[in-house]
């Protein structure tokens, strides 16, 4: 990894070295931000005798930097993390909840500080609403052009961006890229080309290490079609060469995972009524390479909502169905799960026991605010497996050099994964504090009896303090 080193020790000398240039116009800092969440994990129980599958654990992350400008059209950012444990459950219980994946990537280590962000930008680099940014920094997918309208913006946020490619930003080590990004912008438009390694991070402290063996590059297309409505097509290239045995039905699968995936969106609200209507087409379609495997999948997501502007507490009612195809024969030379590449799985799977891959997910959310600074938000999740022959996935991508990044449970010829109730609520105070209430219940159908016959529910369930300066 020594490569890495010297790439992120490159652009931190090279940031540096320019700030004798930011005297008329002083260096800042930018970004301070402190997360505190303890974690309650009463996971789903295997039976055996020394596995920990019940424990509450703490972390700490803190994130500082600053940032300057060398002239007038390029500017520069540095940002430091540091992350910290407290209480992480035995190595005997891996797989039994985040602590254990902390644990396990880990070992005893239970801290680290590592180079989050270093990066230099240029505006204007290739005619006026361009910009081109080269080094380390995070990117999400789905956030290109961000729409003003709130219900638009809101839906772009919470249900468009980091399905395929975020920062794992609900972990406390996270992801960044090491790269370089270009984007155009025009009135309505927008075109974003990026080419970039992951960091390694997530579940492992080594953050400051990149991932040398795995490229991405991503292009998009991004439109406002009006005030109430816009769409995106984009490409994603995904390459990963590490010497792992990649997670399928297919039992030892060690070859190369080069995958391809082509989709889109499409957002439109509009005035119904006392209130607002929104609607929501999310699609992509993959080819490419799973090891020896032929791979091709699909995946698709339909969502529908109502917000009551003036009704009391603002109700928004939502109702949704995503479905990421799965492969119903491991014989065969095929590989058709769909696969999530490197998102932020949490915002599509609140309880991070399941991702978008063989699933098929009906649910209804409801949010509430009952003051300005109370929100609630209330969702159920009636959860299958698309093919029944495939496995039960879980995780988020890469994160080091020794493990896939997804895990895969054998479904025991059953379809029909769990129902899972969760409810989150949030306090703010003021705009830099938020404090969060998080508890989720789990039942296990089919699928999860067969692997964990002792215990087929789980309950999980944290607290978290996030404060901005």
């Amino acid at each position: 990894m020594w490569r890495a080193w010297v790439f992120v020790m490159l652009l931190a000398w090279a940031t540096f070295a320019f700030a004798d240039k930011m005297a008329a116009q002083p260096s800042t800092i930018t970004s301070l931000t402190w997360r505190v969440r303890v974690e309650s994990w009463d996971f789903f129980d295997l039976g055996f005798a020394g596995v920990d599958n019940s424990y509450t654990f703490i972390a700490s992350l803190l994130r500082a930097g600053i940032n300057g400008k060398a002239s007038q059209k390029q500017d520069w950012q540095l940002e430091l993390a540091h992350v910290s444990f407290a209480g992480l459950p035995t190595e005997a219980s891996a797989g039994a909840g985040t602590g254990a994946l902390y644990r396990t990537a880990n070992g005893g280590r239970d801290g680290s500080v590592f180079v989050k962000q270093a990066f230099w930008r240029w505006q204007d680099v290739a005619g006026k609403g361009s910009m081109l940014r080269l080094g380390r920094f995070e990117f999400f997918e789905g956030t290109e052009l961000m729409p003003k309208d709130p219900t638009l913006s809101w839906l772009r946020r919470d249900r468009i961006s980091h399905r395929l490619l975020g920062n794992f930003g609900w972990s406390h080590v996270q992801r960044s890229l090491d790269g370089l990004q270009f984007s155009l912008d025009r009135k309505s438009s927008n075109f974003t080309l990026l080419l970039a390694r992951p960091t390694r991070g997530v579940f492992d402290l080594k953050g400051n290490d990149q991932l040398s063996k795995v490229t991405v590059l991503y292009g998009s297309w991004t439109s406002a079609f009006d005030d109430r409505s816009d769409g995106r097509l984009f490409a994603l290239h995904y390459r990963d060469s590490r010497p792992v045995v990649k997670t399928s039905n297919t039992a030892g699968i060690t070859g190369k995972v080069k995958v391809t995936t082509l989709g889109g969106h499409y957002l439109r609200t509009w005035d119904a009524g006392d209130g607002r209507a929104d609607a929501l087409l999310w699609g992509a379609w993959q080819f490419g390479d799973w090891g020896q495997l032929d791979h091709k999948a699909n995946a698709l997501a339909l969502e529908a909502g109502y917000q009551w502007r003036e009704a009391k507490w603002q109700p928004h009612l939502r109702v949704g169905y995503f479905v990421g195809s799965g492969d119903d024969n491991p014989n065969d030379n095929d590989h058709e799960t769909f696969f999530q590449v490197l998102p932020t799985p949490r915002l599509y799977a609140r309880t991070p026991i399941y991702n978008l891959m063989n699933n098929k997910d009906l649910f209804v959310q409801l949010m509430l605010k009952p003051t300005k600074r109370w929100s609630v938000r209330l969702d159920w999740h009636r959860l299958s497996l698309a093919k029944a022959n495939d496995l039960w996935y879980a995780g988020g991508g890469a994160f080091n050099n020794t493990a896939f990044g997804y895990a895969g449970r054998q479904s025991g010829g059953q379809d029909r994964l769990m129902d899972l109730a969760d409810v989150s609520i949030d306090y703010s105070p003021d705009a830099k504090t938020t404090w969060t209430l998080y508890v989720a219940r789990a039942i296990g159908k089919g699928v999860v009896q067969s692997s964990f016959p002792a215990g087929k529910n789980a309950t999980f369930l944290y607290f978290e303090w996030l404060q901005r300066w």
